[in-house]
């Protein structure tokens, strides 16, 4: 564990947070996977895929 300067034990944080940037409508990426976050009728879809076009033809699946 790190320590303070007066001795104390601090613990430690870890502060993950996942960017995802937009590559397509409703379809997002976070330097490893893809994210399709799709709401249909009120209802809201959200999957992780590893190829860009695996979560292109999903989320052509639920908007058609």
């Amino acid at each position: 564990m790190a320590t303070t300067t007066k001795g104390r034990k601090t613990t430690a944080r870890r502060n993950t947070v996942t960017t995802y940037v937009p590559v397509a409508n409703n379809i997002y990426h976070d330097g490893s996977s893809y994210r399709v976050r799709v709401s249909v009728n009120g209802t809201k879809y959200s999957k992780n895929f590893s190829s860009k076009r695996a979560a292109v033809q999903y989320r052509n699946s639920l908007m058609a």
